[in-house]
């Protein structure tokens, strides 16, 4: 009986060592449970936010249309200051030619409606060209002069031309339609140019916000007189614009009047339209902004704001976020980003340009998008379900087809399961069963003979194939101070130093396949056997040549950082 639990023990263990088929498809099985838990736990992550999702995504977007938009923008505001400028001297130069030719003063200008007019007409030529830059929507010379001091308006009344387009259905295009705005009659007669239909003859400057505190610079740099207003509305008509003006200086450097271009509401709504993304459509907006961040819309200038619902009215306040702000109306709230220009405003105040999304409309994007990662991962882990079932019937349908058959006594080779261990279990039973009945507890010869066998198969492994090689990562450095002998454990590294900062160089050893070198150094004697990436190559190659079980190494920390590709290399 002994005997017999001893080979009984002897089939547990070799049925243990011969299941690793099985470990095989478990591992399949238990790679999909994981992967699926996985892939659950990433889904949930990033719908609740935990994984960067939808936020990245609009942050990194509105960045992009933000720097699009801005150097947009500062090439525009940059052709026309400097076209502002060179019509500034355009003018300043005309004016002297002209008062000098006729002989006149700046001041004989008032109460002169023909040499008003005749002045205009020189001037006309330089507004034109410069509104051929496409950069605007209409340009002007406002002089500090009028053709009736005596009128009731005589004080805000003053001369010059307003050139401006209309019927503006794209920007930068060849042909636009050019009226007369502000200026002499006469010369929109001459000129072939059609008046508006608010025309009127002289600026009335009240309406011009800023225009005092150009009228007062000082100075001879144009370039640092350069003055933007906010939004303002247009007299007379429907249109909101915005206006950059230059002071116009005679021979003297005094300011007689100013110069500069238009830009209206209509003509910024075309050249920045609003922008279709993935995560909302895209408004862009300068407006000015206070120190406290403080964004005032009604002095905004905005781009097409379809569907977006925001209103020029009113102010609006930020709130920096992680991937880009919120910006707080009065009954909306938007996200977006902004950034300062350098421009220079009539109310002191710095220019900000606004790349905004409505966060309502982000909302819906963004539980449109929660809604379909919910219901892609409940079609995934369906579809795992499916797949999980029926891989586990794939998987167990012959197990029990063999077993049926068993029991019913009609087990063949045909209704085999096919892995090998369930196969040499109902072999076993199925042999058992056609044995003859044990007869005193005993054993028939035949089982007796098959249990044997099948235990031998647990004494199959070689010595070798049950042998580990041993390398060591560490050298010792052999020290020889009159006749007493020490050594300490180093690593690669070291060693390879020691010999670098002695000027010693290794020689290769075929008898014990190490590089050996001696030195020495302070009245000793030093030895060194390396252990480096040829050495230990030829101790790798061992394990393939002798069938050996495997590898192990000691210790971490002193090895190379090369020696685990070599290993690599040699155990191919």
């Amino acid at each position: 009986m002994r005997k017999k639990r001893k080979n009984l023990w002897k089939i547990i263990k070799g049925i243990r060592k011969q299941s690793i088929c099985m470990q095989q498809r478990l591992i399949v099985y238990w790679c999909v449970v994981i992967l699926t838990l996985f892939s659950a736990a990433v889904l949930l992550m990033s719908i609740l936010g935990v994984i960067p999702g939808m936020d990245l995504k609009v942050g990194e977007m509105l960045s992009a249309q933000q720097k699009n938009t801005v150097s947009a923008m500062t090439e525009q505001t940059d052709i026309m200051m400097a076209r502002s400028i060179s019509l500034s001297e355009e003018i300043t130069k005309e004016l002297s030619q002209y008062l000098t030719a006729n002989g006149k003063a700046f001041s004989d200008l008032n109460d002169n409606p023909q040499l008003i007019m005749d002045l205009e007409a020189t001037l006309y030529s330089s507004l034109r060209s410069a509104l051929d830059v496409k950069y605007c929507s209409g340009v002007f010379v406002i002089l500090n002069a009028t053709v009736n001091t005596e009128t009731e308006y005589a004080d805000t009344s003053r001369m010059g031309i307003y050139l401006r387009l209309s019927d503006l259905k794209a920007v930068n295009t060849s042909k636009q339609h050019v009226v007369f705005f502000r200026g002499n009659a006469y010369i929109a007669r001459a000129e072939q140019v059609q008046l508006h239909n608010r025309w009127n003859l002289e600026f009335d400057t009240s309406a011009l916000s800023g225009y005092e505190q150009i009228m007062k610079f000082k100075g001879n740099r144009l370039a640092e007189s350069c003055l933007w207003t906010d939004r303002l509305k247009l007299k007379d008509t429907w249109e909101d614009v915005q206006l950059l003006y230059v002071p116009v200086l005679d021979s003297t450097g005094k300011v007689r009047g100013l110069c500069g271009m238009e830009m209206s509401n209509l003509y910024f709504r075309l050249s920045y339209p609003m922008v279709e993304g993935s995560c909302g459509n895209m408004v862009t907006v300068v407006a000015p902004m206070d120190e406290k961040g403080k964004i005032y819309l009604d002095k905004a200038m905005f781009g097409d704001t379809k569907e977006t619902h925001l209103s020029p009215t009113g102010t609006m306040t930020v709130k920096n976020g992680k991937h880009y702000n919120t910006y707080s109306a009065a009954f909306r709230k938007y996200i977006g980003r902004h950034e300062l220009l350098g421009l220079k405003s009539c109310n002191g105040m710095p220019l900000a340009v606004l790349t905004l999304i409505s966060e309502a409309n982000y909302e819906k994007l963004t539980a449109d998008n929660r809604r379909d990662w919910i219901i892609g991962t409940l079609l995934f882990l369906i579809l795992l379900l499916v797949v999980s079932v029926s891989m586990s019937r794939r998987f167990v349908k012959p197990i029990l087809r063999s077993l049926k058959a068993l029991q019913e006594d009609t087990l063949t080779d045909e209704n085999l399961s096919g892995i090998s261990e369930v196969d040499s279990l109902v072999d076993f039973m199925q042999t058992k069963r056609n044995t003859e009945k044990l007869e005193n507890g005993g054993i028939p010869p035949n089982i007796e003979e098959m249990l044997e066998a099948f235990a031998l198969r647990v004494e199959t492994l070689t010595p070798a194939e049950r042998t580990v090689l041993a390398i060591p990562f560490y050298t010792r450095l052999w020290k020889t101070t009159g006749g007493a002998l020490t050594s300490e454990a180093i690593g690669m590294d070291e060693a390879q130093n020691d010999l670098t900062e002695n000027g010693v160089e290794a020689v290769w050893d075929g008898s014990v396949s190490q590089n050996y070198a001696t030195f020495e150094k302070d009245n000793s004697t030093y030895q060194i056997w390396l252990e480096d990436a040829q050495s230990i190559a030829e101790k790798v190659k061992l394990i393939p040549k002798y069938n050996l079980a495997g590898l192990a190494q000691w210790k971490l920390g002193f090895e190379n950082s090369s020696i685990w590709q070599t290993i690599s290399d040699n155990l191919q």
